[in-house]
């Protein structure tokens, strides 16, 4: 019964300015049609008023609604003013922070620039840094000489597949032998790759860079638990050595594991090109 009630109160508050109009109306019907001088024998009055009190009954109830509709009225318009400032808000949060992420992103792409010189890196080297979101990797930062090893690739790979997958399972993977993939078509390359770790042969004829050196190397976050891939490749044999790799990453794997621990724009901007 209560709930029927407040249902009803709710209702009656929803429809004021409604009941007020319908009010008005019937003043004016009223008026026009002589009804508040209806007499009626009741109470033992011979000419009791009873239009005259419909009528005023009728009064109060459009007084009563205009006032409740003018509130709700009111109401309404500070509900939406209150909803349009948290818009704006929120728009500007969002601005702010796609602006920290595209800072950090930066300050970290710095990082691995001075990897890249620090390793004498040539225009035929990259390095690449996968974050796993959601069971898939997410690439969050690439650094290289050459503009066309830049290039993005897929939004995101998945966590099993490849020679990332490889290093992320295994703690870290290394090969500097992988055959020149411009003989046979192509063919010898890609069933040593396939051998190594299986890899649909459509997916493989997509990779803007087929590296002859690869080195995966598996990075923890401060909670000791893995966070991402380091992914060191070159189009050379033999370009260059694990453990000189491993070397160079003490003077920045700080600073490069607290950008990966704090990079969780990708989701904001999953949508948009990551400057990389």
């Amino acid at each position: 019964m209560r709930k029927i009630l407040h249902a009803v109160i709710d209702w009656l508050f929803d429809k004021s300015g409604y009941i007020s109009g319908a009010a008005v109306l019937v003043l004016t019907i009223i008026d026009i049609s002589n009804v508040n001088e209806w007499t009626y024998n009741l109470f033992g009055s011979e000419k009791f008023q009873i239009g005259r009190i419909f009528y005023y009954i009728v009064i109060i109830i459009a007084f009563i609604f205009g006032i409740i509709s003018i509130s709700h009225a009111k109401n309404i318009s500070a509900l939406e003013k209150d909803v349009q400032e948290k818009g704006e808000k929120i728009s500007d949060l969002e601005t702010t922070l796609s602006e920290i992420v595209n800072e950090t992103n930066e300050l970290f792409n710095s990082y691995l620039k001075l990897l890249v010189k620090n390793l004498d890196f040539t225009h035929q080297e990259r390095i690449s840094v996968y974050k796993v979101y959601e069971n898939h990797f997410v690439l969050i930062g690439r650094s290289s000489i050459n503009p066309n090893l830049m290039e993005k690739g897929r939004p995101k790979y998945p966590i099993k597949e490849g020679f990332i997958g490889k290093g992320w399972a295994e703690g870290e993977y290394f090969v500097d032998d992988l055959p020149d993939p411009t003989l046979k078509n192509g063919d010898t390359y890609y069933n040593r790759v396939n051998r190594i770790s299986p890899i649909d042969r459509n997916t493989h004829n997509y990779l803007n860079m087929r590296s002859r050196t690869f080195f995966v190397y598996r990075i923890n976050g401060f909670d000791n638990n893995p966070k991402a891939v380091l992914v060191f490749e070159s189009e050379r044999e033999k370009a260059f050595l694990k453990d000189n790799i491993i070397e160079s990453l003490a003077g920045v794997k700080q600073p490069l594991v607290m950008f990966i621990e704090k990079n969780n724009g990708v989701k904001l901007l999953n949508n948009k090109e990551l400057d990389i």
